[in-house]
């Protein structure tokens, strides 16, 4: 079974304090898992750690199959996995140039729709005249910043990448649209799913909760786990 095992995971920017400590979790293969915490408590650091966008100095802190992800070539691995950000880039191109980009082969009408009707895009594509073939100003200027954050959802979901980190990327979206992609995410059961969680709402339909505090994991487990426990993930929920 594909795994992404973290290990004794440390991390700090320089000579600062450390950020992250003694980070240990496993991922397994098409699970849904959130990661959640206070602003500060090191989610996006230990998201772009999980991607390769920083390197800790610890020897397999971070695995990928049993492999070392800094042994692993950097194209190889962002085949293998996908980063969405809150503010994910928009290119001068038409949409679907957008769409298909890092995808690596030829992409349908078909599959292309299927994508942003996951993301909830496609009804508002369908109304412009050209459709998937209008052009976008160079940050999207045509599309609202939820819309934006809805093209970028379409473009992972497009990508050969087996894993998706979505970091808070649906932090524009209001509470409907976002439940609404999130349930047609937690479909993918091909995909392995990591959310950044910016609204905890989001959680209690996922298979694992992770809490982050002070740069440490202070709780894992399920959803119902965590509110059984009534310790830092109840807090956050306010039970």
């Amino acid at each position: 079974m594909q795994s992404r095992v973290v290990n004794n995971l440390n991390f700090n920017y320089g000579y600062g304090a450390r950020t992250l400590k003694n980070v240990n979790f496993r991922i397994d293969k098409g699970s849904k898992v959130a990661i959640i915490g206070m602003s500060g408590s090191g989610k996006t650091t230990l998201a772009k750690l999980l991607v390769g966008f920083l390197e800790s100095d610890d020897k397999d802190s971070i695995l990928i199959n049993g492999y070392d992800i800094n042994s692993i070539e950097r194209n190889a691995l962002r085949h293998h996995i996908c980063y969405v950000s809150q503010d994910d880039f928009v290119l001068s191109e038409t949409i679907c140039e957008n769409l298909v980009l890092g995808s690596g082969k030829e992409i349908t009408l078909k599959e292309l729709r299927s994508a942003c009707k996951i993301a909830d895009l496609d009804s508002y594509i369908m109304t412009l005249p050209m459709q998937y073939d209008t052009l976008l100003s160079e940050n999207g200027g045509l599309l609202s910043g939820g819309q934006r954050q809805r093209l970028a959802i379409a473009r992972a979901i497009l990508s050969p990448a087996k894993v998706l980190v979505f970091d808070e990327s649906t932090s524009n979206l209001d509470v409907l649209t976002e439940q609404k992609v999130l349930d047609r995410l937690l479909k993918l059961e091909t995909k392995t799913i990591i959310f950044i969680a910016h609204r905890l709402n989001i959680t209690k339909k996922m298979d694992r909760v992770i809490a982050l505090e002070h740069g440490s994991v202070a709780e894992d487990g399920s959803p119902s786990e965590l509110l059984a426990h009534k310790g830092l993930y109840s807090s956050f929920l306010g039970i």
